[in-house]
C-alpha cells in the first residue's frame, strides 16, 4: 500500500511538472509572437484602428479589415496567456493583471 501511494505521488508530481513546463513554453512562445508583431500593433493603435482597453486587451474599432482584426485577436490571445501565467505566479487573477497592464500600456502610449 505504501509503495502504491509513493508511485501515485511520483506520477502526480510528474504530471504537474509537465503541465508547468507546458505552461512556461506557452508563455515564452506567446511572448515571442508578441515581440514579432509589436511594430504592427503600435502602428495599428497609432493609426486609430485599435485602442488599449481598460482590461489590458486591444479593442478593435468598428469596420476593421479582416487582416487587422486577426492581428488584434492574435495579440489578445497571447496577452491572455501572459496575464494568466503572471497571475498564477503572483496569486492574483488574470483580470487584475490585465488592468495593471492596461495602465502600463496607456502610460507608454502617452509618452510617444
Amino acid at each position: 500500500m505504501k509503495r502504491m501511494k509513493r508511485v501515485l505521488s511520483v506520477a502526480v508530481a510528474m504530471i504537474v511538472g509537465v503541465a508547468c513546463l507546458a505552461q512556461a513554453d506557452a508563455k515564452d512562445e506567446a511572448r515571442e509572437r508578441r515581440k514579432a508583431r509589436h511594430a504592427e500593433i503600435v502602428q495599428l493603435v497609432q493609426s486609430g484602428h485599435a485602442a488599449e482597453g481598460d482590461d489590458g486587451y486591444l479593442a478593435p474599432k468598428a469596420g476593421l479589415a479582416a487582416e487587422k482584426a486577426a492581428l488584434v485577436k492574435a495579440e489578445n490571445a497571447d496577452r491572455k496567456i501572459g496575464y494568466e501565467a503572471i497571475a498564477k505566479a503572483n496569486g492574483k487573477t488574470a483580470e487584475e493583471i490585465g488592468k495593471t497592464a492596461a495602465a502600463i500600456n496607456k502610460a507608454r502610449a502617452a509618452k510617444k
